[in-house]
């Protein structure tokens, strides 16, 4: 596995493990497993973590409104 994907791995368990519930309905922008920014417009929010990442990989995500349920 490449250091990008492995970051990339980290950024996605970080997504799927934390309470982002204050972003509910909103894009989020993840780097180095912490939230750099969050809004309504995906390519705002990339571009502000651009800025942040210093060329860090940027992970980018929609938190749904609702918590999906699996019965």
């Amino acid at each position: 596995m490449s250091e990008a994907e492995e970051i990339r791995d980290k950024n996605y368990e970080f997504y799927i493990n934390a309470d982002l519930s204050e972003y509910a309905g909103k894009w989020i922008a993840i780097v180095d497993e912490k939230v750099v920014a969050s809004g309504d417009d995906p390519e705002d929010v990339y571009m502000r973590a651009e800025k942040l990442a210093r060329g860090s990989d940027i992970s980018l995500a929609y938190v749904p409104l609702d918590e999906l349920m699996i019965l």
